[in-house]
């Protein structure tokens, strides 16, 4: 299954929307295209969609229609959740997030009519095929921080740029960790899956965090459904590995970000270190002319001992700002 089933159409909702192309895929749950919408002037927007497989996911569509059905529809209620997500902390005025233009169902562009599964060939119902939803996002321009630091013009003064992105990042997770209540228990939300290619760097280095499909809600001492346990190995911290089930808090926000940085300064890609949860080196640092205070603010991000780490996004954030000042940045 490719990010683009060539079979489908490249319009939707009844072509008011025209997909030009894929404008992010990281390979996991969703997959964003490109695209012009013809009603408004064809401004250009940005449509994300439910991607079936990432991972380990193509081994749903391996057996029988009542597995592939349940598997789709958990998959795509994320996206609706993640739709709810990007309305509640824009009506809290949270900045550097995409803003919602639509979300309507349509034809899958992504999904076959049939699969032989180990049980036989079956096909999909018209209610699935029909069923897909689509989230509209307004075009944020710019490229993400994964490709980014691959090119020269954005190494030049690199230190100081992601010290920007940290601040930006780390201010949208103060107010994502900012403690609510729900039935009389105590709640807030977590990111959960901060990466490289979850960033959008903008003109003037306004930074974007494009990707709200993994965020989960913390009630209590535990994450809740359908996000609990969403990550990507490599950049999460290790007592996501725990077996008692997924029970994280802020800090784990803390670490993708400290892993974040190390993959940027260092050009290491955590995703491919032996192992889910590797140890990143902090070794890799010396050598850089990195201030004191970066190369401090990530070792302290990536402490294995989330005890040990900072304690809340607004620390690190703090610090960020002060290695800034020391490097001759005024705000």
């Amino acid at each position: 299954m490719t990010p683009w089933n060539t079979n489908a159409p490249r319009t939707l909702a009844r072509g008011r929307y025209t997909i030009e192309s894929i404008f992010a895929d990281s390979g996991g749950m969703g997959v964003i295209y490109d695209a012009l919408d013809t009603r408004c002037a064809n401004n250009r927007v940005l449509i994300k969609t439910t991607r079936y497989d990432g991972g380990d996911n193509a081994r749903h569509f391996l057996y029988t229609l009542d597995e592939a059905t349940r598997h789709i529809a958990k998959l795509r209620s994320i996206l609706e959740w993640e739709k709810k997500v990007l309305v509640r902390f824009k009506g809290e005025s949270i900045n550097n997030l995409p803003s919602i233009n639509d979300f309507f169902r349509d034809q899958s562009m992504l999904l076959s009519p049939t699969y032989t599964g180990k049980m036989g060939q079956y096909a999909l119902p018209d209610e699935v095929l029909l069923g897909e939803p689509y989230l509209v996002m307004e075009r944020v321009h710019g490229d993400t921080l994964e490709r980014a630091i691959g090119l020269e013009p954005f190494r030049q003064g690199l230190e100081v740029r992601l010290l920007r992105m940290a601040k930006e990042i780390l201010t949208i997770f103060i107010r994502m960790h900012k403690k609510f209540e729900v039935s009389g228990q105590e709640a807030y939300f977590i990111y959960q899956d901060l990466k490289p290619a979850n960033i959008l760097v903008g003109p003037a280095d306004y930074f974007t965090l494009i990707d709200l499909g993994s965020v989960t809600l913390r009630l209590r001492d535990k994450t809740t459904e359908p996000t609990a346990g969403m990550l990507t190995f490599g950049y999460a911290p290790p007592e996501s590995e725990r077996e008692d089930g997924v029970r994280i808090d802020q800090r784990f926000d803390l670490y993708t970000m400290g892993s974040t940085l190390y993959h940027a300064l260092t050009g290491v890609d955590p995703r491919e270190l032996p192992g889910n949860f590797p140890t990143l080196d902090l070794r890799r640092l010396d050598g850089l002319s990195l201030h004191p205070g970066t190369r401090q603010l990530v070792a302290r991000a990536l402490e294995r001992d989330p005890n040990k780490r900072y304690t809340t996004a607004a620390e690190m954030r703090k610090d960020a700002v002060e290695t800034l000042r020391a490097l001759g940045e005024t705000y």
